[in-house]
């Protein structure tokens, strides 16, 4: 495992030699830039994108560069998954829906939507709650094998969206611009289905094929996001940024926050 919270200061270009594994990305905020041999990987997660990760496989050694740019920030959390150590925990013969092995395709990309939980683990990786020491390193290899689970399960389960029509695609990608904009705030489901043309059960079915959450789901967690944002960057107070999220309630606001990423409201501001 290995967790990044950087701002960089200098352009800079990273190498290392990774060996045979299956590697899982996952970054909470800011923009990477990464190749594993000949294939190149960008999980863009900043503004209100939300967090992203992509599983990358590995049946041989091959280069890993990182391509750090001035000014980038950058909260990842990379986690290595040895050959020898899915074979102790019986998990290199498992199969997707396609029958497909975990190494079956070298240098394989599969991109996949963190879960509110996955997010939440990752956070709490990043910024582990105090322990006694003899209880740390427990701490942090229950929460990566918590989150190796999540990841593993979804990508055993995926599948692929060639069943999704152009025509879909596009109504989906203006979901996407219609909630990202900000003026799905204020909709129901069905005025959002109206407005791109769709009724509320293909919508909600579409949306989650595609991204893994409920349209909700995905408002709520863009909300949460501006308001983190708000409260590390702007230092806004927390009933500022409670109402940023839409909540009245700061108390209510402080629990779906530490839900969201596993820290309290009042922890994120301390760094400002």
């Amino acid at each position: 495992m290995h967790c990044t919270e950087v701002r960089d200061l200098h352009d800079l270009t990273i190498q290392a030699m990774q060996g045979e594994s299956l590697h899982l990305a996952l970054v909470l905020d800011g923009q990477v830039d990464v190749s594993f041999g000949s294939r190149r990987l960008g999980l863009d997660s900043s503004g209100q994108r939300g967090a992203q990760a992509a599983f990358v496989v590995l049946r041989e050694p091959e280069l890993f560069v990182r391509r750090a740019r001035r000014g980038n920030r950058e909260r990842k959390v990379s986690i290595s998954f040895s050959r020898k150590w899915l074979e102790e925990a019986g998990a290199d013969g498992l199969a997707d829906e396609g029958g497909r092995s975990l190494f079956e395709q070298h240098l394989a990309i599969e991109r996949w939507t963190p879960s509110t939980r996955a997010v939440a683990l990752a956070e709490q990786l990043l910024h582990p709650p105090p322990q006694a020491p003899v209880l740390h390193r427990l701490c942090l290899e229950s929460r990566v094998i918590e989150l190796a689970a999540e990841a593993l399960h979804h990508l055993l389960a995926i599948k692929p969206l060639p069943s999704i029509r152009p025509r879909e695609r596009r109504r989906i990608a203006s979901v996407l611009e219609l909630l990202d904009s900000g003026e799905a705030d204020g909709m129901s489901l069905a005025e959002i289905g109206r407005q791109v043309g769709s009724n509320v059960s293909t919508l909600q079915k579409q949306f989650r094929a595609a991204h893994g959450l409920t349209v909700f789901d995905y408002l709520r967690r863009g909300r949460l996001l501006r308001a983190r944002h708000a409260l590390e960057r702007e230092g806004r107070s927390i009933v500022e940024a409670a109402g940023i999220a839409g909540y009245t309630s700061p108390a209510n606001f402080a629990t779906a926050y530490k839900r969201q990423f596993g820290l309290t409201p009042r922890q994120s501001r301390s760094g400002f």
